[in-house]
């Protein structure tokens, strides 16, 4: 991570080959607000706890993989609760005190 913060565009090259960010003719999907909020928190956590977006983007990978296909469910949706799990696991690797859910995604996302 760079000493001026992270951007955008390294998050993009980080997880492209694992689990890129939901995207319709370039831009970001977020389907509810929680979803680009759980975006910020990430790029702004793992930062600060020093993690490399290679280590996130490998757990986002396996968490997308656990997560499944539901046809009910939206893409952005699943992707986020994925992200959220992710985040969680990641940080608590890294020794950040992270809270224990009951569900990765916030309650206004329900």
């Amino acid at each position: 991570m760079s000493d001026e913060g992270t951007l955008l565009a390294d998050v993009d090259r980080a997880l492209a080959g694992s689990a890129p960010l939901p995207r319709s003719n370039g831009a970001l999907v977020f389907e509810e607000p929680w979803q680009g909020r759980a975006l910020g928190i990430a790029v702004v956590s793992l930062e600060r706890a020093g993690v490399p977006w290679a280590e996130f983007s490998r757990k986002l990978g396996d968490a997308v993989a656990r997560h499944g296909y539901d046809p009910d469910e939206p893409a952005a949706t699943a992707y986020y609760a994925s992200w959220l799990e992710a985040l969680e696991e990641t940080l608590r690797a890294a020794g950040v005190d992270v809270p224990v859910s009951r569900d990765s995604r916030p309650s206004d996302a329900r």
